[in-house]
């Protein structure tokens, strides 16, 4: 059972916490992505990658939002739909 979690149900602080657990940058630690992901299947890292990279736009979108940079937070978002709509149908929330 993987333990994606809806990251589009999550605040800021939510965000944050998450990205610290799953790492900012760079490949996630692959007992991390497994449990993530619920398997090791082929691409599990690279798709543990594309969650995290959508948590981070996510998180940019919002505080552009905060901020009153709604263009800006729009380009984030779509990037996030884009990710979103090649995560395995299984991965998505």
């Amino acid at each position: 059972m993987n333990t994606v979690p809806n990251l589009d149900c999550m605040t800021r602080d939510d965000l944050s916490a998450w990205l610290a657990y799953i790492g900012r940058t760079g490949r996630p630690q692959r007992d991390k992505a497994a449990a993530l992901i619920g398997d090791r299947r082929k691409g599990y890292l690279a798709i543990a990658g594309h969650i995290r990279n959508y948590a981070v736009n996510k998180y940019v979108a919002m505080q552009c939002r905060t901020a009153g940079r709604v263009g800006a937070a729009i380009v984030y978002e779509r990037i996030c739909d884009m990710i979103y709509s090649k995560l395995p149908d299984d991965l998505r929330w």
